[in-house]
């Protein structure tokens, strides 16, 4: 049976989009907010997890919270959604790490974060277990602490996905070399593209609305993706990843693993759309 364990962090993410722009000492309005996710469970591994779910995948996040209220919030909705919560660790913070995503009238966003555990994490038994028993594990961004670890307990028959981020803390060159050499499958932005060492993976680009761009063997293949209009944005990368890792756990090729990427990212945008136009 195919298992899937996606590593990195949490997020508790209260998004809201703002009729003006935010000034100090000023009132600015909320225009929109979702009631129905506030908070939402955010962080990479939750909507790469929650993507392969929704494709029929089984998914467990190796993630970290803080004990009391907001972690336990945390875990109730990946539950929610069918996501395997055993690999939730819980560290000893009466907060859990938490984002307020504000989306401004121009189309900036500002992104305050509170990553509350102070680098208290560490692997228990069971997120060991469960890193080890992968037979597909993607790496998205985590505690810098544990990232050798990570890389260290993943299976050698195991496939393995890097989700990649500008994140030196997380992914310093010795990792990024490491992890380039590795991978699969790597996930990234136009941006991110320097970050990759010598690889032998198969290349996936997002460009956004605009494409997603596979390489493979020295074979460039661009899909056209559907524009949807909306400023929140969040998890829309990763559900595309989610969606991509379910479909090769399928026993799809890459062009069409991609394809079912963008579906499960537009599946995801749409949905909230829909939400904050009620």
């Amino acid at each position: 049976m195919s298992r899937l364990v996606v590593t990195g962090y949490a997020s508790l993410d209260y998004a809201v989009g703002l009729d003006g722009q935010a000034m100090g000492d000023t009132t600015t309005l909320i225009a929109a907010r979702d009631p129905e996710a506030w908070p939402r469970a955010g962080g990479c591994p939750t909507y790469i997890s929650g993507a392969a779910v929704r494709a029929g995948q089984q998914a467990t996040p190796v993630m970290w919270v803080g004990r009391g209220a907001e972690g336990e919030g945390f875990v109730a909705r990946l539950e929610a959604q069918g996501i395997g919560t055993g690999g939730i660790g819980v560290c000893d913070s009466p907060r859990s790490p938490t984002a307020l995503l504000v989306y401004q009238s121009d189309g900036s966003c500002m992104c305050l974060y509170d990553p509350a555990l102070g680098r208290s994490e560490v692997l228990t038994e069971t997120q060991k277990s469960l890193i080890a028993g992968a037979t597909h594990l993607c790496i998205s961004v985590g505690p810098p602490q544990l990232m050798d670890e990570i890389v260290a307990l993943c299976p050698a028959e195991a496939r393995l996905y890097w989700a990649v981020k500008n994140d030196p803390d997380a992914f310093p060159p010795l990792l990024r070399t490491r992890l380039s050499a590795r991978a699969d499958v790597i996930f990234h932005s136009a941006p991110e593209r320097p970050l990759i060492g010598e690889s032998a993976a198969v290349l996936v680009e997002t460009r956004g609305s605009d494409c997603v761009v596979v390489s493979k063997a020295g074979q460039i293949r661009e899909i056209p993706v559907a524009a949807i209009e909306i400023a929140d944005t969040t998890g829309a990368g990763d559900s595309f990843a989610g969606g991509y890792i379910a479909a090769e756990m399928a026993g799809a090729d890459p062009e069409s693993a991609a394809s079912a990427g963008i579906k499960a990212a537009a599946a995801l945008l749409a949905d909230r759309k829909r939400r904050h136009l009620q």
